[in-house]
């Protein structure tokens, strides 16, 4: 006999999903934020020198990784969040990289801190918490031992960016 998850109902609605991990990143000192491990493809720590800078783009594009023979765009997640920006003078950097329809796409950030599991009840409405400014990156917060997370949402943040960032290859 099969047994069906204890979550789904019999209709195939789902109930009391088992907690969801989370990748928890430090952002900035100010911001600390959980990526869905969904939307993850990998972290690196590269040397900073492997990144290779192009002229002309916007602040927050940090430049150009070539991770397993395809090209990635790099961006600071602070300085996209509207923080400040990453010290330039890092001799290592840790990028989170997403994998979008449109290619890789990678995060610069501070560090990564482990994993967070979280039910779906915890996410709660980020609209009043933060600056209206970061509620399109965001798919919402919720508070873990009085610490408040920001749950962000890579496909909204690789949409933005395809967009205004950096640019598509054409074919």
């Amino acid at each position: 006999m099969v047994e069906i998850a204890p979550w789904l109902h019999e209709d195939g609605g789902r109930r009391d999903r088992p907690p969801l991990p989370y990748l928890r990143l430090v952002v900035h000192d100010q911001l600390t934020a959980l990526l869905p491990m969904t939307e993850l493809q990998q972290v690196v720590v590269i040397p900073s020198q492997q990144l290779t800078v192009i002229p002309n783009m916007p602040p927050v594009v940090m430049g150009l990784l070539n991770f397993r023979n395809r090209i990635v765009w790099v961006l600071d997640l602070a300085h996209l969040l509207d923080l400040e920006p990453l010290d330039l003078r890092l001799t290592l950097l840790t990028i989170a990289l997403l994998q979008t329809p449109e290619g890789y796409l990678g995060l610069a950030l501070r560090q990564v801190r482990g994993i967070v599991r979280l039910p779906d009840s915890a996410i709660q409405s980020p609209v009043g918490t933060v600056r209206a400014a970061l509620v399109p990156y965001l798919r919402g917060c919720c508070r873990l031992d009085q610490e408040l997370f920001f749950i962000l949402d890579g496909g909204a943040i690789a949409r933005q960016c395809w967009t205004q960032c950096v640019p598509l290859e054409t074919p």
